[in-house]
Formats: structure tokens, C-alpha cells, sequence
């Protein structure tokens, strides 16, 4: 059971990442179908709520970007 949750927050994070990187690219079809995906895991995995929690505060830009190591643009 723990490698279940294990896998499914590793699914989560993955799809985070790559939500993220869809906004930030401006690709919104592909981040509404990555969205819908991490809402479907988190109705079958209570355990990624937190992580879908992300993806919405992503989504109107009040979360970290996508790639940590790179710095984030400055407003203009």
C-alpha cells in the first residue's frame, strides 16, 4: 500500500511539473488536460490533494516555477 501512495504522489509531481510547464509556455489546451488528469488522481488518491492544491495556485501564477534552478523573470 505505501508503494501505491508512493507512486501516486511521484505521478502527481510529475504532472505538476509538467502542468507548470505548460502554463508558463502558454500551452493552456495542454495544461487543462494535465489539470483534469491531477484532479481525477487526487478523487482516486486523497494523499495528492495538496499536490493539485499547487497546480491551482500555479495557475494564477502565485506558485515557484517550474525549473527551481532557473530565477524567475522580473515584472515590467
Amino acid at each position: 500500500m505505501n508503494s501505491d501512495l508512493g507512486s501516486g504522489r511521484r505521478l502527481a509531481r510529475g504532472l505538476l511539473r509538467l502542468y507548470s510547464l505548460a502554463v508558463a509556455s502558454e500551452h493552456r489546451g495542454v495544461a487543462d488536460h494535465l489539470l483534469c488528469a491531477l484532479e481525477q488522481l487526487a478523487k482516486s488518491k486523497p494523499a495528492c490533494e495538496h499536490i493539485l492544491d499547487q497546480a491551482y495556485l500555479w495557475g494564477i501564477g502565485l506558485h515557484a516555477p517550474a525549473d527551481p534552478h532557473r530565477p524567475r523573470a522580473e515584472p515590467q
